[in-house]
């Protein structure tokens, strides 16, 4: 009695460790394709929205992390040649909104970087951040 009791308890767990197996497998099949349907939806409205479809990595830019990139899309700027045609006073503004922690950067070499790297100067962007330091002069 108690061998069938077990053999009965191991197709159990084997049954559920399949069916387990194949739920997780079609989640993730179906799952990715609706996260690209969203996506390609999401983008889609912000096309029609007039809102720039391109983003670059703002973090490129010496004195960027990923608190400012989000200060400054939050602000609609996404690419860098939005960053590079930025006013400083803009770009102040931006920092000095978002708190005291804030308003220790200094953004002055921002617009020279992201001007760089969006016309994919990538060498002379090297040699202008080896002098800086958190976007500064060393």
């Amino acid at each position: 009695m108690s061998y069938l009791i077990g053999q009965m308890m191991i197709c159990l767990l084997l049954a559920a460790l399949l069916g387990f197996l194949i739920g997780w497998a079609l989640r993730a099949l179906l799952c990715h394709n609706k996260i690209s349907e969203l996506e390609a939806a999401w983008e889609k409205r912000l096309a029609a929205a007039g809102a720039p479809v391109k983003r670059d990595d703002l973090k490129v830019i010496e004195g960027i992390g990923p608190k400012i990139e989000k200060l400054l899309n939050k602000d609609e700027i996404y690419t860098w040649e939005e960053l590079a045609g930025a006013p400083l006073d803009r770009l102040r503004k931006i920092l000095s909104r978002a708190g005291e922690h804030y308003r220790i950067h200094d953004p002055k070499s921002w617009p020279d970087q992201a001007k760089l790297a969006s016309e994919g100067r990538w060498e002379e962007l090297d040699e202008l951040q080896e002098v800086l330091l958190g976007g500064r002069e060393k």
